[in-house]
């Protein structure tokens, strides 16, 4: 009685059987973000650390060139040996003269042992809506998983596109 209830009250509630699809498709989602991610930019980064320096805090940005197109901001903040925070987005201060703010910011988590790439925000909002810390705000909300796989599925066809377009990493 409890349970129909429940399910009464809330007819949305998502049943195990669509939970654990909609898990599979997450898990799908960042493998291939993963994947296409470290084929459009992380196998072009030359490692020039040293053994030593390889897992010690850093941030560099990048960037990701098209002679026709805007130039893509890359910011990869290194936190360990196996985590990287990264930010993507179109640079406003492109030279086509056409982009003059950032439409839409990505921001990630890769985990690189694992080879997943988690979307945690797309943001329009400027930098300075951060915490004093320096981390995005919706870092600490946690998403459904209907909204990750939105997110994730925005993002995978922006790298795809970005691929196709030949964008190389400057």
């Amino acid at each position: 009685m409890k349970d129909y209830l429940k399910s009464e009250e809330n007819p949305k509630l998502i049943s195990n059987q669509d939970i654990a699809k909609l898990s599979k498709l997450n898990d799908d989602l960042t493998e291939q973000n993963f994947i296409l991610f470290k084929t459009l930019i992380l196998d072009s980064i030359v490692c020039v650390d040293e053994p030593a320096e390889v897992g010690k805090y850093s941030v560099k940005t990048y960037r990701l060139t098209n002679s026709s197109m805007p130039s893509i901001e890359v910011c990869i903040e290194n936190l360990s040996k196996y985590t990287k925070h990264a930010y993507m987005c179109i640079d406003p201060l492109s030279s086509s003269g056409n982009v003059h703010f950032r439409p839409y910011t990505f921001r990630t988590k890769i985990y690189m042992d694992a080879k997943l790439i988690e979307i945690y925000d797309l943001s329009d909002e400027s930098v300075s809506k951060k915490l004093e810390s320096g981390i995005s705000k919706n870092l600490l909300k946690k998403s459904g998983i209907e909204q990750k796989i939105i997110l994730s599925t925005i993002f995978n066809h922006w790298l795809k596109e970005l691929i196709s377009a030949n964008y190389k990493l400057s």
